[in-house]
């Protein structure tokens, strides 16, 4: 009986956070198959610790962080640094609502990991740079300075790849979502 409840709770917490996984372990390897990995691996330490989380910002913040943790722990591998790819086989890709989005994901992806997490973060799962600062363990101020810097980095690739012919959309894109209090949620 314990079992079937710990089972239900466990089906529970995946089907909370497996999209949040999934999608920051896409964002920081760029590979479908190693995101899967990811979140097997994730869930797996979830089911062997069983961890107590004290409210719903620690659970989110465990998560992030383990993810995160599992992707810079398979980066490092020798079987990542080693191998080939297969036929250069094109991946699935993230299945956006429109060629701007998938351009933005797109160019997101190529990003330096600092800046990458943190647009991520602030954009797709609207954190306030409060939570962030919690979240990430920096401050507020850094984040900030992450922030504008990644989307300046974020518009010039956009305006790089497309010719410039997205470069007003991309700069509306983020700056419409601007907020640090977390009023733009």
């Amino acid at each position: 009986m314990k079992e079937n409840t710990r089972a239900a709770e466990f089906r529970e917490l995946y089907d909370r956070q497996i999209q949040r996984v999934y999608k920051l372990a896409l964002l920081l390897l760029g590979s479908v198959a190693d995101a899967e990995d990811i979140a097997q691996t994730v869930f797996l330490k979830v089911w062997e610790k069983a961890p107590k989380f004290r409210d719903e910002n620690h659970e989110i913040a465990w998560f992030l962080t383990t993810t995160r943790n599992q992707c810079r722990d398979l980066q490092k591998s020798f079987y990542r640094k080693h191998r080939t790819a297969i036929e250069d086989a094109p991946e699935q890709s993230v299945s956006l609502t429109s060629n701007v989005d998938n351009e933005i994901w797109q160019a997101l992806q190529s990003l330096p990991e600092k800046y990458r997490i943190v647009l991520y973060l602030y954009y797709y799962e609207g954190y306030p740079v409060k939570e962030l600062s919690v979240l990430l363990g920096r401050r507020a101020s850094t984040l900030q300075t992450q922030l504008a810097t990644g989307r300046r980095l974020l518009k010039e690739k956009i305006g790089t790849e497309s010719g410039g012919e997205n470069e007003r959309k991309a700069g509306e894109t983020t700056e419409t979502h601007d907020r640090t209090d977390g009023t733009g949620r």
